[in-house]
């Protein structure tokens, strides 16, 4: 989560989720309170890190 969102927003998230367990009613309350281009920020990093993971996994896939 540190990866996608905004450190205001990473730190309450973790101070209310402490152990680290996402849960989608507290994320979307996180979400509500940001601007328009911080949400738009965390959407494509989450992308980015979509494009990450499956070049990852298609690396690892072809070691077989």
């Amino acid at each position: 989560m540190a990866l996608l969102f905004p450190s205001r927003v990473y730190i309450s998230l973790s101070e209310k989720l402490h152990p680290h367990v996402p849960k989608s009613i507290e994320i979307k309350e996180a979400l509500g309170r940001l601007t328009p281009e911080e949400r738009l920020y965390i959407l494509q990093r989450a992308r980015t890190l979509g494009h990450f993971s499956k070049a990852v996994e298609e690396a690892v896939g072809s070691m077989k």
